[in-house]
């Protein structure tokens, strides 16, 4: 029988009360959960477990074999932090048992000194590297001497994300306590008949809530732990596709009657001034977009093309559509680098047709902002290229008729919807260079239409990729020189290792400083770029790159996105396993844009791992950014999930793309079904899941809601 745990004042917990009133919480530990977002019990046995430590099959550190995942227990030896070359502070903790010694060495990290002191008892799961034998960014949990009884009773063991003043201990005991009190009284958003499965048919259903939370956090077995992951999975999913499905729905029922594209001379002028001929992936693109500009609902379209298939242009040819039709166009770039590159580029583009291009960023200054302010007041048909500036208030576009918003999984869907309310519901098309496996498709841009571009425009160069270890870093060097000396230009990469901070810029400048002393550069022109520079510093280097002012450009991952040199031919990336396979794809893309030979040497890190070699080995044998998008999803996970961040919805917290495929489209269908027949979740079977959306999806709902 479950046991009813008392809540404040003698009353019966439930699912909202808060953690304070959880037996042995109290309101000073409850502030430590509050630290993970966990303030509700209903909250803390929804934190699942980030991995299951397998205390029914620990190895002896004198047994472990190379490549194996495996896990060990002892006691931490010696510890102590490390400073490497680049100005990077690492942490190595030297953990032993009866059988041997093993070291564990953590990039970056050097806070754990704190928990990993010598004498503290500790769980350690990773895979040994050969070469060195030691474990490399190894999960760990300090057992305060549980292991023994842990280990009798033969149990997957829950290793929950912690924070400062909760331990792993601690943690798992208050998630048993939560439970228990609050467990079976958990509202189900999955409707009744879902959770039953088509028909009712024995195995096709789900396990009921509250089994699969008390499966996931302590599994009787393997068996049970993946009925729940999968029951919990697929919830995650399904809320998410509902998301779309009434997102889908509120756009198509958002009548206008407003056409937003002429009948295409402006656009055949220009097609025609073009020094290239269109690829067929440019040409559909571009068909598909005007017959949706011409409809009788707003356009919600996503362009998505490899890293130089050419979207620029497409996106131009359709704005013209717009502009002949007498209708304003705001084309929106993530950073001002790539808002004044796309304002040039399609300012020459408009050059034979007339059309008329502005660009207005936050540097751009007052008196030519009310210039720019009072044409767009005015109602004048201009192609308006900028930043986040064009969301200000004071920016008005009367006769905005299409909102093109680049590298769209750098803005969030509040921002594009702001832009696009400066119309009358305007047409929205959103450009990605990055390739996207077609589960996260699915599952994060459900609710547009999609145009793919794969093939590369003709002109364009080989690219060649090497993976080149430091040792080799003296031929690297002379392989640059000689490209230099040739007249090309070269990037070389660092990793950004804290986003605007000090430490980036030190990597980047020890680099820089590195490089500057090799004899063979000593008379080429270096310059650096990271993310502690001004604006007006980041665009006056890079304006001195793209002129040949600058002959090697040391930066990190602010090149990533959109930076256009033809004559660059060199892209060097240090520590390059530490970046995902899509992200190195973009990267490699900044070069082979012009008509010759392009090399891109990746350069790994001095440990890295199996996986790493594999990733990087990867990136040598193709150059196609899908194949490689999907290879990062299976290796790496979905991470990110370029951009859900800042998309407006959650990052999924138990469902795995890689592995989730055929539970996502079920979830797709099960949503598609559900709001066809009940667009509104009126239906008292749907009260629980229109109330878990309302709670959870507010912000995307409200936005598709407002058309």
């Amino acid at each position: 029988m479950r046991s009813t745990l008392p809540g404040p004042v003698g009353v019966a917990l439930q699912p909202g009360s808060r953690l304070q009133y959880l037996a042995g919480i109290g309101p000073h530990r409850a502030e430590a959960f509050a630290r993970l977002g966990l303030t509700t019990l209903e909250q803390l046995v929804r934190h699942y477990p980030r991995t299951w430590l397998d205390a029914r099959r620990f190895v002896r550190i004198g047994e472990l074999k190379p490549h194996e995942l495996v896990t060990v227990v002892g006691r931490v030896r010696s510890s102590a932090a490390r400073r490497t070359r680049a100005g990077r502070t690492d942490f190595v903790a030297l953990v032993e048992d009866e059988s041997g010694s093993l070291n564990c060495y953590f990039f970056g990290q050097p806070f754990l000194a704190r928990t990993l002191k010598p004498g503290t008892q500790v769980v350690v799961s990773g895979e040994l590297d050969p070469l060195e034998h030691r474990m490399l960014n190894p999960l760990f949990e300090v057992m305060e001497g549980e292991v023994e009884s842990l280990l009798h009773t033969g149990r997957l063991v829950p290793v929950h994300a912690l924070t400062k003043g909760i331990t792993a201990r601690g943690m798992r005991s208050a998630v048993r306590l939560a439970l228990d009190a609050v467990a079976g009284r958990l509202d189900d958003p999955l409707p009744p008949d879902i959770v039953a499965g088509p028909g009712g048919a024995a195995g096709s259903g789900f396990l009921p809530l509250a089994e699969a939370l008390r499966q996931i956090h302590f599994p009787d077995d393997d068996g049970a732990l993946e009925r729940a992951r999968r029951r919990l999975a697929f919830e995650e999913l399904f809320l998410l596709q509902t998301v779309l499905a009434l997102r889908r729905r509120a756009l198509g029922e958002a009548g206008r009657g407003l056409k937003t594209a002429g009948e295409g001379r402006l656009a055949a002028q220009a097609r025609a001034a073009l020094p290239y001929t269109l690829t067929a992936d440019q040409q559909r693109a571009i068909e598909e977009i005007v017959a949706d500009m011409r409809g009788e609902t707003p356009m919600h379209r996503m362009l998505l093309g490899d890293v130089g298939s050419g979207k620029t242009v497409v996106a131009f040819l359709s704005a013209l559509h717009a502009i002949e039709h007498g209708l304003q166009v705001a084309f929106m770039a993530p950073t001002e680098i790539l808002a004044r590159q796309h304002g040039a580029t399609l300012a020459r583009f408009a050059a034979p047709v007339g059309a008329e291009v502005e660009v207005l960023t936050g540097a751009t200054p007052a008196a030519e902002r009310r210039r720019i302010a009072a044409r767009l007041d005015q109602g004048e048909p201009v192609l308006m290229v900028g930043t986040h500036a064009l969301l200000e208030e004071k920016v008005r576009m009367p006769r905005l008729g299409l909102a093109i918003v680049d590298e769209q999984h750098r803005f969030g869907v509040r921002q594009r919807a702001t832009l696009a309310r400066k119309g009358v519901i305007p047409d929205v098309l959103v450009m990605t260079a990055t390739p996207i496996p077609r589960t996260l498709m699915l599952a994060c841009y459900g609710d547009l239409q999609i145009s793919t571009l794969r093939a590369r425009p003709a002109g364009r160069g080989r690219l060649v990729t090497r993976v080149a270890g430091e040792e080799k870093f003296p031929q690297v060097v002379e392989f640059v020189a000689r490209e230099l000396t040739a007249g090309r230009q070269a990037f070389v990469v660092v990793p950004l290792i804290e986003e605007g901070g000090r430490l980036e810029a030190r990597a980047v400048e020890a680099e820089y400083q590195r490089l500057a002393a090799q004899p063979l550069l000593r008379r080429f022109k270096l310059a650096l770029l990271h993310g502690r520079l001004r604006p007006e510093e980041k665009q006056r280097v890079m304006q001195a790159f793209a002129a040949g002012e600058v002959h090697v450009l040391v930066t990190t991952t602010v090149v990533e996105v959109g930076v256009d040199v033809p004559n660059a031919t060199v892209m060097v990336v240090e520590n390059a396993d530490r970046f995902g396979l899509t992200q190195l794809h973009q990267l490699r893309g900044r070069v082979g844009r012009g008509g010759g030979r392009s090399v891109c040497v990746l350069v790994p890190s001095p440990g890295m791992s199996a996986l790493g070699a594999q990733r990087l080995e990867l990136m040598t044998q193709t150059d196609d950014g899908f194949a490689i998008a999907e290879a990062d999803l299976r290796l790496r996970g979905p991470g990110e999930l370029w951009g859900t961040r800042q998309s407006g919805l959650p990052r999924l917290k138990i469902a795995d793309l890689a592995r989730d495929g055929a539970l996502l489209d079920r979830a797709d269908v099960a949503a598609r079904a559900l709001v066809s027949a009940d667009p509104h979740l009126l239906a008292p079977p749907h009260a629980v899941l229109k109330q878990t959306l309302l709670a959870g999806f507010k912000e995307p709902l409200e936005l598709a809601l407002a058309g």
